[in-house]
C-alpha cells in the first residue's frame, strides 16, 4: 500500500512545484443522469435520476489571479449520490460513491488586477461504486469525460481569493455489476454478474477557497512605436 501512495505523489509531485494556488473545492451537482445497457438480455437498458448532491475535494490552480491567458486546474473530488428515480426494479435505496480527477483547461477572457473570469473545458476521469441492498446489488464502473467549463477567480487578499466554476458534462462509463436473484429465502438466492457500458451527463458548480503563493499580477504594456524615419524637413 505504501508503494502506491508514493508512486500516486510522485506522479502529481510536479504538480505541487508548479502550483501556486492550493485549496479546497466544494462540488454541488445539481442534475444528474446515467443510462446504462447490459451485456445480459435479462436487464433492459436503465436510466437512473440522482438527487442533487455534494461532495469535498483538493484543487490545485496554476493561475488564480495572475495576467497570464492559460490557466491548469486540477481537482480531486469524493462525492455521494443517492437515487431519485429509476426504470429498473429494486433501485429506490441505491448509492453512488463517486472518486473524480477534474483537469480544467482554461482561457482568461476578462484579466483585471482583482478579478479573473475564463472559459475553457474539462477531461474527467471517474470512479464509482453504486451498491443497494434491495437484491445485494453492487456497481463498480470506470468513465471518462468531456466538459464546457466557465469561472470567476477573486481576490480577497493578497494569499487568498475566492472562486467558483460551472460545468456541463458527458461521460463514458463500462464497468459491471453483481447481483443476486432473489426468491424468499436466504439459500435459494444465486449470485450473477454483467458488464454494462453506458453515459452519465451532470451539471454541476463547484465553489473554492484558494491560498495563492508568489503570485503577481503585472498589467501588459503598450510598446510605443519607433519615431519616423522619414525626414520631413526636404
Amino acid at each position: 500500500m505504501s508503494k502506491k501512495i508514493l508512486y500516486t505523489l510522485g506522479i502529481f509531485f510536479p504538480l505541487f512545484l508548479h502550483a501556486v494556488g492550493m485549496g479546497i473545492s466544494v462540488p454541488v451537482t445539481l442534475y444528474e443522469k446515467e443510462k446504462l445497457s447490459y451485456s445480459t438480455s435479462d436487464i433492459p437498458t436503465t436510466t437512473y435520476h440522482y438527487e442533487p448532491h455534494s461532495g469535498i475535494g483538493f484543487v490545485f490552480d496554476s493561475n488564480v489571479g495572475q495576467d497570464k491567458t492559460f490557466s491548469y486546474r486540477f481537482n480531486i473530488e469524493y462525492s455521494i449520490a443517492d437515487i431519485e428515480s429509476s426504470s429498473r426494479l429494486y433501485s429506490s435505496n441505491l448509492r453512488k460513491h463517486k472518486f473524480n480527477l477534474v483537469n480544467t483547461f482554461g482561457f482568461g477572457v476578462i484579466q483585471e488586477q482583482y478579478v479573473r473570469f475564463w472559459v475553457g473545458q474539462r477531461i474527467n476521469i471517474q470512479y464509482e461504486h453504486t451498491s443497494s441492498d434491495s437484491n445485494i446489488r453492487v456497481q463498480n464502473s470506470y468513465g471518462i469525460g468531456l466538459a464546457a467549463a466557465a469561472g470567476l477567480n477573486v481576490i480577497l487578499a493578497e494569499k487568498l481569493s475566492l472562486a467558483f466554476d460551472v460545468d456541463y458534462h458527458g461521460t463514458l462509463l463500462f464497468g459491471g455489476e453483481s447481483y443476486r436473484d432473489y426468491d424468499g429465502t436466504t439459500t435459494g438466492d444465486v449470485t450473477h454478474y454483467t458488464g454494462y457500458i453506458g453515459t452519465n451527463r451532470d451539471f454541476t458548480v463547484r465553489l473554492y477557497l484558494l491560498f495563492v503563493f508568489g503570485e503577481q499580477f503585472e498589467q501588459r504594456t503598450i510598446t510605443p512605436a519607433e519615431d519616423s524615419v522619414i525626414d520631413y524637413s526636404l
